[in-house]
C-alpha cells in the first residue's frame, strides 16, 4: 500500500471522478483507475460501485476514506510534535483566557522567547460552551467545561477580598460579612466577565440584592473608581495584586471567599500547546 495511491484515493472519494483526481496530479486517467484498482485488490474489497461512465464510493470506500483522514490528522500532529521538540516551532496558539490575564502574559512572554515562531490569538471573553470552544487550544477559567475535548488541570486557588479605600471606616476591619455589605455601594465588573459571574452567584447564594453604582470591564479603572470613593469593589488577590497600593485596604469576605482556575487544553491541539500549558502551571 503505497502513500501516493492513499493519496490518489482520497481525492478520487470526493470528486468520485478518475479524471478530475488525474487533472489535479496530473497524470493520465489510466494512471489513477490502475493504483485505486490495485488498492482495491490488496484490501479485497471494491471501494467504489462503477457503472457506465460512473463511479460512487460505497460503504468500503468511506470507511477507508474516515481512515486516511484520521491519518491524515494524526501525520499532521506528528510533524508539528517535531517542529516543537527541534526548537523550530511555528504557527499560532490560540487562547481564551478568562481569568488572571496578568499572571498569563507572564508566561506568553517566556514563551515568546523561547519559541518566537508562535503566533499568539487571544481572547478574554467569549462562551464557555463545548461547541464554541473547539478553536481554542488552551483555555483558562474558573468554570468547569463539560466535554471530554479538552484535558482539564487544576492551575490555582484564588482568595477573593473587599477592596475599600484606606480611610473608609471599613478599611479598620480585617474581615466582613455577607450581612454586612447589603448597604454598600458596589464597583463591578461587566456582566459578561467571568468575576462578574462569579460575584453575582454569590449574592445569589448570600440572597443579596446589591447596590451596583458602576459596571466596568478594566480592573485599572476600577481601581480608580475605587479610589474616587465611589464604592467597594471585589480584589481578586492573584489576578490584580499587583495593583494594591497605600491607598486600597482588603478585607477578607465570610472568612475567606475563593475561586478555582483550570486550565483546559485541547487534546487535539499539537504538543506546542501542551507545553504551554506546562509552562502555566509554573505561575501559580
Amino acid at each position: 500500500m503505497e502513500f501516493l495511491q492513499l493519496k490518489y484515493f482520497a481525492n478520487a472519494a470526493r470528486t468520485e471522478n478518475f479524471s478530475h483526481t488525474a487533472e489535479h496530479f496530473r497524470v493520465p486517467p489510466s494512471c489513477i483507475s490502475a493504483g485505486i484498482k490495485k488498492l482495491e485488490n490488496e484490501l479485497g474489497v471494491k471501494l467504489f460501485d462503477r457503472s457506465a461512465n460512473k463511479i460512487k464510493l460505497n460503504e468500503y470506500g468511506k470507511i477507508f476514506l474516515q481512515a486516511i483522514d484520521k491519518s491524515n490528522d494524526l501525520f499532521s500532529k506528528a510533524k508539528a510534535d517535531i517542529l516543537d521538540l527541534s526548537g523550530s516551532a511555528f504557527g499560532e496558539l490560540n487562547l481564551l483566557i478568562l481569568t488572571n490575564r496578568q499572571k498569563i502574559t507572564k508566561a506568553i512572554s517566556e514563551f515568546r522567547a523561547k519559541y518566537p515562531k508562535i503566533f499568539f490569538n487571544i481572547k478574554h471573553q467569549g462562551p464557555m460552551d463545548p461547541t464554541h470552544v473547539k478553536e481554542y487550544d488552551v483555555i483558562l477559567s474558573d468554570q468547569n467545561l463539560q466535554g471530554d475535548q479538552f484535558e482539564q488541570t487544576f492551575w490555582l486557588k484564588e482568595e477573593i477580598f473587599l477592596a475599600v479605600r484606606s480611610d473608609s471606616p471599613l478599611s479598620q476591619k480585617i474581615s466582613i460579612s455577607a450581612e454586612e455589605l447589603k448597604d454598600e455601594k458596589f464597583i463591578c465588573m461587566s456582566k459578561n466577565t467571568n468575576l462578574r459571574r462569579y460575584t453575582d452567584h454569590y449574592f445569589e447564594e448570600k440572597k443579596i440584592s446589591p447596590k451596583i453604582v458602576i459596571e466596568c470591564d478594566d480592573p485599572k479603572y476600577i481601581q480608580n473608581y475605587l479610589k474616587m470613593g465611589l464604592g467597594v469593589t471585589f480584589f481578586p488577590k492573584s489576578s490584580w495584586g499587583d495593583q494594591i497600593d497605600s491607598d486600597v485596604a482588603l478585607l477578607r469576605i465570610d472568612n475567606g471567599l475563593y475561586r478555582d482556575t483550570y486550565i483546559y487544553t485541547n487534546k487535539s491541539s499539537s504538543h506546542i500547546a501542551h507545553l504551554f500549558s506546562q509552562m502555566l502551571k509554573n505561575y501559580n
